[in-house]
């Protein structure tokens, strides 16, 4: 009898040790998830918050140098959505880049216009690592040539003929875009695209792709953060 009772209270200390390590494996499975919940959602609020500074940043000088209004902007930052899923260059880094354009120009379309030749210099100049400050040194470099510092451009080996030059001079905005987008595209057009091709490109979308997913949730989990 007394060998009973030792025998069901030590299977009683082993049902409460066993209920005590479930009990305590739940819980830091619990913590676990918790903590790569909040770690997510760190992630999704610095890319939103990232996002909408850039994007803040790319409307206030859009409304300063051209009087954009607000359906303009949203145009522009639509269209740059619509170049990262064609090439390999990010959004923010085109956004970038084209806040440091639009200091130089005095319309929506030319900016649009230049866009994408913005980012074939990029991605020739820079393949898969552009970085924001990638993408302003080569802003910056075409808003000279488009105040008619063509110089800057054939100190990028960039070629262009007399009546080329005449044009980036003197020539009207939409005419210098149009001149700087021949000029760019005998050489590198397509690049920005051609690099999405490769496997690493490839990946590199991807990775896009999924700040662009973050960026949605951050901006849904603002009034839970609130």
């Amino acid at each position: 009898e007394k060998t009973n009772r030792k025998a069901k209270e030590t299977q009683r200390g082993i049902a409460d040790l066993s209920s005590a390590l479930s009990t305590g494996f739940k819980a830091l499975a619990g913590a676990a998830a918790l903590t790569k919940m909040t770690g997510l959602l760190r992630n999704c609020n610095a890319e939103y918050r990232n996002a909408t500074t850039v994007n803040m940043k790319l409307a206030q000088v859009m409304r300063n140098t051209m009087s954009a209004r607000d359906g303009e902007v949203r145009a522009i930052m639509d269209y740059i959505d619509a170049q990262e899923l064609l090439g390999v260059v990010a959004g923010d880094v085109q956004t970038a880049g084209a806040q440091e354009l639009a200091t130089y120009l005095s319309g929506s379309q030319t900016l649009k216009t230049l866009i994408p030749v913005m980012n074939d210099m990029v991605a020739q100049q820079y393949g898969l690592e552009a970085s924001a400050e990638a993408a302003t040194n080569i802003a910056t470099m075409l808003g000279k040539v488009m105040n008619g510092q063509v110089g800057a451009l054939s100190r990028y080996g960039y070629e262009f003929d007399a009546a080329q030059e005449k044009i980036l001079k003197y020539g009207t905005e939409a005419e210098r875009a149009a001149t700087l987008v021949d000029v760019v595209s005998q050489s590198v057009g397509g690049m920005n695209q051609a690099l999405a091709s490769w496997p690493q490109g490839q990946i590199l979308q991807l990775q896009n792709t999924l700040g662009k997913i973050k960026e949605t949730f951050g901006e849904a989990f603002q009034p839970i953060l609130s």
